[in-house]
């Protein structure tokens, strides 16, 4: 594996970061007063931050036909906002997914005992900080978390094909216009917002598990029924793994040889199948929008219909990695990989603007399923996908509208499917080549950052050499008629 500069001075401050915190966590659960003043003495001497650090300390344990999670983690917070913070809020998503399924304990800031609340269902943390913390400053967060794994069947939980863990770990909440963003989890859509932030991860899985994970790997080394990883996931919006057990993994490489993809299915031509739609994914959306900046992108199998994206990871539904289902699969994992550009590498608020990134990708997929099995698989797909919305769906709602604003099958056919005829008519509208030009100014502009929709507008009317507000303004409403919702 081939990594880049900095990420290898970003593992050897790992390595020895994790060194530290093994003793830490020892010393942790005799006493979390003293082991966090340690803890923090361990890693005093280091240079300032410029985004969140995420530590964590995991491991996964079986227990008959239920799984539990226990962990330690070390967030060290920095206050990114121009505004003086009092306290600092947590998402505990899984339990959105679970009320009360992640228990949390022994919550400190800077070494000392923290008082903190937490919501009825457990999603909501709210940490008090003994002292103010202003703007380009940081605190340390530490807390004891300990999960009974539900079986769910999605992104988060145990199902049959393995144990899921997307958008199971804490994380800070978007502090945003004098608020923290503590909206309610929606069914619909991917109810999420975060930051980049960087991850140093040491895992602790039952053996017999292949491990697909955000990041890449530091080592891997056996210790009894265990297998412990250490992990660098430098640079991602969050930090998602998979557990499948008796997995076949297809390794190749490409884009010069510096990125692998690691493919993970229930039979070697499943996993060489996924691998080779997630190496043409990449190699065409690095050249089409900009470069992917990581070593590693892993494919896993899991039971929810059509797949779910986090940074390095995609959870592509097990019955589509298969070569009988070659169209539908290479669009799932087109559409999950374009999602590596637009959600994670340029970010957006998947709660308010779900839109932004969705409906996106959408056509990005369709447009990477074209290049790769042609027009006929193509628009084979397209009647099959979206034929009853163009015949029987009156749109009421507005593209940009908010996850709360859906009921329903609304979401895909507003998202989904008028989000894919909106860049196709786009694209007739500016020509292919202004489109990509377009989506590439818009990606260096927002690089690791937070896009929003005048920010995407600009960038296709510089591309196409005229204003498209308005173009995007009559094709985002409903057509004229229909009633709008809101």
């Amino acid at each position: 594996m081939k990594l880049s500069y900095k990420t290898k001075a970003f593992i050897l401050r790992l390595a020895a970061a994790l060194l530290c915190a093994a003793a830490v966590a020892i010393l942790w659960q005799e006493s979390p007063v003293r082991a966090e003043t340690l803890a923090e003495k361990a890693f005093s001497e280091k240079e300032p931050l410029e985004r969140d650090l995420y530590e964590f300390s995991i491991k996964v344990i079986p227990m008959g036909r239920s799984v539990r999670m226990w962990g330690l983690m070390r967030l060290s917070y920095v206050n990114r906002t121009d505004a003086t913070l009092y306290n600092i809020v947590l998402r505990l998503h899984a339990n959105d997914v679970e009320p009360n399924c992640m228990a949390i304990a022994s919550v400190a800031v800077n070494g000392q005992s923290a008082l903190h609340t937490l919501s009825q269902d457990g999603s909501i943390l709210n940490i008090s900080l003994p002292m103010e913390l202003k703007a380009g400053e940081s605190a340390s967060v530490f807390l004891r978390m300990d999960m009974t794994v539900p079986q769910t069947g999605g992104r988060f939980g145990i199902n049959s094909t393995g144990i899921m863990f997307g958008n199971a770990l804490p994380i800070a909440a978007v502090y945003e216009n004098g608020a923290w963003r503590d909206e309610p989890y929606y069914e619909n859509g991917d109810s999420f917002y975060s930051l980049i932030s960087d991850y140093k991860v040491a895992l602790s899985v039952p053996a017999g598990y292949s491990l697909a994970h955000t990041g890449s790997r530091v080592s891997r080394s056996a210790n009894g029924a265990y297998d412990v990883y250490y992990i660098a996931a430098p640079k991602v919006r969050e930090f998602a793994f998979a557990l499948i057990e008796k997995a076949y993994v297809e390794e190749t490489k490409c884009l010069g040889g510096r990125v692998t993809v690691h493919a993970l299915a229930d039979s070697r031509n499943h996993a060489k199948f996924a691998a080779g739609c997630a190496v043409s994914a990449l190699e065409f959306f690095s050249e089409k929008i900009g470069d992917y900046p990581y070593s590693d992108l892993y494919v896993a199998p899991f039971d929810l219909s059509g797949g779910m994206e986090y940074p390095g990871l995609i959870m592509i539904y097990r019955g589509d990695i298969k070569e009988s289902r070659g169209a539908e699969g290479a669009l799932v994992i087109g559409h999950e990989t374009a999602h590596q550009w637009f959600y994670n590498l340029v970010g957006s608020d998947q709660v308010n603007a779900p839109w932004l990134d969705e409906a996106l990708v959408e056509y990005l997929g369709f447009d990477f399923l074209r290049s790769y099995m042609g027009d006929d698989a193509a628009n084979k797909i397209d009647d099959e996908r979206y034929g009853q919305f163009r015949t029987t769906y009156e749109r009421k709602l507005r593209l940009d509208s908010a996850l709360s604003e859906f009921a329903g099958a609304d979401y895909f056919y507003v998202v989904y499917a008028y989000g894919y005829e909106f860049y196709y008519q786009l694209v007739k509208e500016i020509g292919s080549g202004a489109f990509y030009e377009g989506l590439k100014t818009y990606y260096y502009a927002n690089y690791m950052g937070v896009g929003t929709k005048e920010r995407l507008i600009a960038a296709f009317s510089e591309a196409a050499g005229r204003d498209l507000t308005d173009w995007f303004e009559a094709h985002i409403q409903p057509p004229q008629g229909a009633e709008d919702r809101r």
